[in-house]
């Protein structure tokens, strides 16, 4: 296939993937909170959002989750949810949503999420860069990185 009919696939396919990652954040968002803030046990739900390997990156740290255990584990994002829950964390909003599709198969998310504790006061606000990649399992998010200065 030439370059140019390589570019016309990509572009026929981007408004298509754009929906499947708003769907997917859609979904991702309510998981997450409701598993944070204790309304649900089921960790490996997570796994209909996160891929294997997965990969974090902070300012102070990189993390690589090998395997579905890992990612649910204690030093995985099952750690995270009990932060977060031990800090009275109530719900997450997702304030900005930009997706840049990179190919038919992946796109770059740039998320900005307001956190709120059960009184409902701003904990935090920060943004997340993720790669997110159609999967054999479906789309899938594969990296995040925390961009907050």
């Amino acid at each position: 296939m030439n370059q140019a009919a390589k570019r016309t696939s990509s572009i026929a396919a981007e408004p298509k993937v754009v929906s499947a990652i708003r769907e997917l954040f859609k979904s991702y968002g309510p998981t997450f909170v409701d598993l944070a803030n204790g309304k649900r046990s089921d960790v490996s739900a997570l796994l209909n959002f996160y891929g294997a390997p997965l990969r974090f990156i902070g300012s102070d740290f990189h993390m690589v989750m090998k395997d579905d255990d890992e990612i649910t584990g204690k030093d995985g994002i099952g750690g995270e949810l009990a932060r977060l829950h031990k800090v009275h964390f109530a719900e997450s909003e997702l304030d900005k949503c930009d997706i840049n599709v990179l190919n038919p198969r992946a796109a770059l998310v740039n998320a900005t999420w307001l956190r709120r504790d059960s009184a409902g006061a701003l904990m935090e606000r920060f943004q997340v860069v993720y790669l997110v990649a159609q999967t054999q399992d479906g789309w899938r998010i594969t990296s995040a990185i925390n961009a907050t200065a």
